[in-house]
């Protein structure tokens, strides 16, 4: 897998190339995010503001998630486009994103949910949860309505007379009336479809008594038949993703089986301690995911069950999850290396079981992990120039997952890596050694094996809220192409280095690209150049990449085998059976590939 300077000139403008088309229409959808304000100064900002409300938090139990605004982001991507958004984002001072921090009581419904905004760390959003039957002094609604239009002039600098009065609603309760007042903004009308309505720019507060229980800042109030529309689109994914499960779970049996029915094959005593290492680190790895995570299992805690219940269900599941996960690596890596070898001889670097012959640590091993960085950028511009077109003529639009999911992690660079880690290596391993080498076997084409391995591969990923559903699955697909590309022609290393970059750094790159701490800054940037890292200790080290016997491997059966295998091929040439013929004859006999080649080269490279 040596790549010649041509080769590298070649990708290195490539790479260039796509990393302009991703600066023009990638790096853009980060000029509204503002992370200025951390997670821990917007827990401390929330107590304060509680703390002016007479709040005690010291009894509450406290945790900080990250959010964005899902339901305007899809709207407005859908009807006015990116670009637009951005301008109505900046003019109406709109929090698209907001730091979430619950204060809450095991056993009690009462609790209280303040919002941050990330940019400047004041109050957007608040809630007060109160039992039903909570007592409050009856006010009338006109003095409620009064309390509530003074409250945001006051303090939260709404100007009102920008907007008209829109709705009031009174709920009565056994010992309180509440009164919820909206109003809309003038000339803020985003219209869905000819006669589906539209959306109105609200701000709005719920008076309970003489307490502000409830507020809001400017909020979308997006139309009921583009809520359902998005529904619609969800149930969808999920539909396409069922036929990808089925696919993969066929694939994971026949993986099973090929390493039942061939587990005393040599491949399989080189590379089981691999694959089992990896598995058990990778299962450490989500683990250490699964408790950086745990705020965002802890905001959902409904607190009308017990806390300690609540997450005993919670790992159960989890753990179930990390170890199907662990064995979606074993088999299928085991029967990928064999089938690799068998419908690939002359690939030296279709797995892992030629570095396990001879080292990881070589200059080619350096230099096949930074070409993974240079896959990595050209996978940027590829994305970016797809989604460009998806926008521009198929309305494609996709939100902010995973800035959402990562920022509300302890260490948010931490779980980007571990699933940066985790899908590198188990989909590499299923959907190319094992995908492509399985499609080649069976449909005895390389090119339809690798369309096979980047469409199944590609429309796993249609539950991830990308909108039209389908898209997403052409994107990967059209991504898996490439992956295929480079996976026949340079090997295994730089697709999973640039398959792990590019799943961290969209986890990670509001923490580079935009306003905020230095901490999650350094820390993005060092879990994005631990590959190089590497590459640098390979390059220094500098082993020789000479592949160390196979008989070095055998154990006593296999090495009885072997010289049962050369009398017999010995027999075969003396009658004039060529060597392709005994091949051929053993192969279709199931003998061991390995053991096969070992016996026929005793045999007719002596000569």
């Amino acid at each position: 897998m040596k790549i010649s300077l041509k080769e590298w000139v070649i990708f290195l403008l490539i790479a260039l190339a796509a990393f302009a088309l991703w600066l023009k229409f990638g790096y853009e959808q980060f000029s509204f995010v503002n992370l200025s304000v951390d997670k821990s100064t917007a827990a401390l900002k929330a107590e304060d503001y509680l703390v002016l409300r007479g709040v005690d938090t010291r009894s509450y139990k406290k945790v900080v998630v990250f959010n964005s605004d899902d339901w305007t982001d899809r709207y407005l991507q859908k009807t006015i486009g990116f670009k637009k958004e951005s301008e109505f984002i900046r003019r109406n001072d709109y929090e698209l994103f907001y730091w979430q921090v619950r204060f809450f009581k095991e056993f009690q419904k009462e609790e209280y949910l303040v919002d941050i905004s990330p940019r400047n760390g004041r109050v957007i959003s608040f809630r007060h949860l109160i039992e039903d039957i909570a007592s409050r002094p009856n006010l009338e609604k006109e003095i409620s309505r009064r309390q509530a239009e003074d409250f945001l002039r006051n303090s939260l600098g709404i100007k009102l007379e920008e907007y008209d009065f829109h709705e009031e609603k009174e709920t009565r309760f056994e010992k309180r009336t509440d009164y919820s007042f909206s109003w809309e903004k003038k000339g803020v009308y985003i219209p869905w479809k000819k006669d589906q309505g539209g959306a109105k720019l609200l701000v709005g507060a719920t008076v309970s008594g003489d307490e502000i229980r409830k507020f809001y800042g400017p909020s979308l109030d997006v139309p009921e038949k583009f809520q359902r529309f998005i529904e619609n689109q969800l149930t969808l994914g999920q539909y396409i993703y069922s036929f990808h499960f089925l696919v993969f779970i066929f694939l994971l049996v026949f993986s099973i089986f090929i390493v039942v029915k061939k587990r005393n094959a040599v491949i399989s005593r080189i590379c089981k301690k691999w694959f089992l290492s990896l598995a058990v680190f990778i299962a450490l790895v989500n683990i250490i995911y699964i408790f950086d995570n745990l705020p965002s299992k802890i905001i959902d805690y409904p607190t009308s069950v017990s806390f300690v219940s609540y997450m005993g269900i919670y790992f159960a599941n989890v753990m179930i999850s990390i170890i199907l996960a662990s064995a979606a690596l074993i088999f299928p890596g085991l029967a990928g290396e064999g089938l690799a070898g068998e419908v690939f001889p002359d690939m030296r670097y279709s797995g892992f079981s030629h570095y396990l012959k001879s080292t990881f640590c070589s200059r080619q091993v350096a230099k096949s992990i930074l070409f993974g960085y240079i896959v990595f950028f050209i996978m940027l511009g590829l994305q970016a120039g797809l989604f460009s077109l998806g926008q521009r003529y198929l309305g494609v639009w996709k939100e902010w997952i995973n800035l959402a999911q990562f920022s509300s992690a302890h260490i948010p660079f931490l779980s980007a890596f571990a699933i940066g880690i985790s899908a590198s290596l188990n989909e590499e391993v299923m959907f190319r050694i094992f995908g492509i080498s399985w499609a080649k076997k069976y449909l005895k084409n390389t090119v339809l094996a690798v369309v096979f391995s980047a469409f199944i591969w590609g429309f796993g990923h249609t539950a991830y809220p990308v909108f039209p559903v389908w898209f997403r699955g052409i994107e990967v697909s059209v991504i898996g192409l490439l992956y295929g590309f480079i996976f026949l022609r340079y090997g295994l290393i730089p697709l999973i280095v640039a398959h792990y970059l590019f799943d961290v750094f969209w986890g990670i790159a509001a923490h580079i690209l935009s306003p905020g701490s230095a901490y999650l800054f350094g820390g993005s940037v060092f879990v994005l150049a631990i590959p190089l890292l590497f590459a640098g200790a390979a390059y220094l080290i500098n082993r020789q990449e000479r592949e160390r016997p196979l008989a070095s491997y055998l154990d006593d059966i296999q090495k009885y085998n072997l010289e049962i295998l050369v009398t017999y091929i010995l027999a075969k040439r003396s009658q004039g059976v060529s060597r392709d013929a005994v091949l051929r004859e053993l192969t279709a006999h199931n003998w061991d590939k390995d053991l096969a080649d070992q016996a026929l080269r005793k045999v007719f490279d002596a000569i």
